[in-house]
């Protein structure tokens, strides 16, 4: 078998740096409804549990197994978190059309705005009955997922019901013979689908409805463009915006999960969204119109799309073998500043939306902030297991290379912005369920690292600042929790890791993780390659094992 950060191909390479961690026993997941609530915890966000299939060490329950105390166990097993609430089954009535119609204002009122993967005037026509509703049963389930959506996403009451018995009913209206065809209502649907039962906390499921959509996408080559239809632009339009949704749904997938892209580089030949209103372009236009120079339901589309297009690269490095601190520097410069730079002038951060486009725009500056904390929070992690090998204060020692301090400095740096930003948007702008969820996300992610800086460098001079982010994020992630009960988890977690640091009298404070060095070493080698043995204990904190993977990881950090 290759050896871990080597080709297969058994050439030589330098110790690499990785932060995989492996199994822990089988991957197994079932997340249908009978067993979606049992006793494993169930995380569309990646940030709480790893043992409901492979979760890889770019997301969140990586770091947080890597925050220490075995805490993640605790919430894999069921501990530490309430039972979730099973909704009622779908009431008869709302199978009538006219009952749906509240949930189908709301999902093009929210969910559509960030992600208009339909095209609005032509589906309420659909839905009318004033135009041919086109594949039988495949727009019904499209039907039905819109108004699940819709219902989840406008909730800002408490946690929505009815969506999970409308999306019974569009399951209810697929079979397997619906594999066996290829429509782009399907797609739509099935692309849908996968986005809803992510945040449902079914990831694994949403990851195989994915592959359904873009399979059944690459065989109705809506990555590709011809000639011919060139003088059909709402056709091209359409083609273009199913494509570029699913895309950045799977991509967006893929980095929560932390799996392998499976997206080619190659052979996408279609082109972006148009930045136009959809009164622009209609089935009788014959000319392509001009582009807006304002934010239109397609810029954000447009944004996303280019900002994975510029990362992917950067991604594919971090899940394998991370590269040098110079490297991850020089990329962040030539892939991710240049995708912010050219930003259009009505879509940068400091631009003022319509109230509509506001939860988009948001979105997209927390994410690609989010994607920052990815590439660099392996050298803080880095430091610090350095730092608890030797059993100093990195405040007293630090001999890592002015590159690594530069990364370090922009990870700490990213994440302050990042609760900063997210705690003002949600008190200030509208709530809801789709707000919460993405907001929950992203916020979660960014404290864990003031949280385990705190932990590890309690006696830095930045420490207080860290306790500061750590304060507001557990206010707002409290207030959150009125919409999403998984923000009382992440409420749980944090606290608990956080323990006597958060007290306002700074003499209170423990000294950087007081855990015992058996405790320290054990999380650290059960992370990376194992359970340690006492036996091994002594080798390894004498730097003494010999042919493991763990001290080609302990080669690579006394590196300059």
């Amino acid at each position: 078998m290759p050896h871990a950060g080597r080709p297969a191909n058994g050439e030589n390479v330098s110790p690499a740096f990785t932060l995989e961690t492996p199994p822990m026993g089988e991957l197994d997941w079932d997340e249908r409804p009978s067993n979606v609530h049992a006793n494993r915890l169930n995380d569309g966000m990646a940030s709480l549990a790893d043992r409901n299939g492979y979760m890889g060490i770019a997301s969140g329950s990586a770091l947080l197994r890597m925050a220490g105390d075995g805490y993640g166990e605790e919430l894999v097993n069921g501990q530490g978190h309430a039972s979730a609430q099973i909704s009622p089954p779908i009431l008869p009535a709302l199978y009538s059309l006219a009952q749906l119609e509240p949930f189908i204002d709301s999902y093009f009122a929210t969910y559509h705005i960030s992600y208009p993967i339909v095209h609005e005037p032509t589906f309420r026509a659909q839905f009318m009955d004033v135009i041919p509703r086109p594949n039988g049963r495949s727009w019904h389930v499209l039907m039905y997922i819109i108004a699940a959506i819709g219902c989840f996403a406008a909730e800002s009451s408490g946690p929505p019901q009815a969506d999970i018995g409308l999306f019974d009913a569009a399951k209810s209206r697929m079979s397997v013979d619906m594999i066996e065809t290829g429509n782009i209502t399907l797609v739509q649907a099935m692309t849908l689908i996968s986005n809803y039962v992510q945040k449902r906390n079914r990831p694994n499921s949403g990851y195989n409805y994915m592959g359904l959509a873009k399979r059944m996408a690459w065989g109705l080559a809506l990555h590709k463009e011809f000639p011919a239809w060139r003088d059909q632009p709402f056709r091209l339009e359409l083609r273009r915006r199913v494509w570029w949704a699913l895309y950045i749904f799977d991509v967006g997938a893929i980095i929560t999960f932390s799996r392998p892209l499976d997206m080619p580089a190659d052979g996408i030949e279609v082109g972006l969204p148009l930045n136009i209103g959809d009164s622009a372009i209609t089935s009788s236009t014959r000319r392509t119109p001009e582009e807006s120079d304002y934010t239109t339901l397609y810029t954000h589309v447009r944004c996303q799309s280019l900002f994975h297009l510029a990362t992917n690269n950067i991604y594919q490095r971090l899940i394998s073998v991370i590269p040098s601190a110079e490297e991850m520097l020089e990329l962040d410069a030539i892939h991710l500043q240049q995708w912010l730079q050219s930003l259009p002038v009505y879509f940068a951060e400091s631009s003022v939306q319509p109230v509509k486009f506001r939860l988009c725009h948001a979105i997209l500056q927390w994410r690609w902030r989010n994607f920052r904390l990815l590439m660099f929070r392996p050298y803080l992690m880095r430091r610090f297991m350095k730092h608890q090998q030797s059993n100093t204060s990195t405040s007293n020692t630090n001999n890592s290379s002015p590159a690594e301090d530069a990364a370090i400095r922009v990870c700490l740096a990213t994440a302050h912005e990042s609760i900063r930003m997210i705690s003002k948007y949600w008190m200030e702008e509208h709530q809801n369920v789709l707000t919460c969820w993405y907001a929950l996300y992203f916020l979660f992610q960014a404290v864990l690292l003031p949280v385990i800086s705190l932990r590890n460098d309690s006696y830095s001079e930045l420490a207080p600042s860290w306790r500061d982010d750590i304060l507001l994020a557990l206010d707002t992630i409290s207030d959150l929790n009125r919409l999403n009960p998984a923000a009382a988890r992440c409420h749980s977690v944090i606290t608990k890791l956080c323990g006597a640091y958060l007290a306002m009298d700074i003499s209170l404070w423990e000294s950087p993780t007081n855990e015992s060095p058996q405790t320290q070493m054990n999380t650290l080698f059960s992370f990376l390659c194992g359970p340690i043995t006492d036996s091994q204990l002594f080798d390894v904190q004498n730097l003494q094992l010999q042919e493991s993977s763990f001290m080609d990881f302990m080669g690579e950090l006394g590196a300059p």
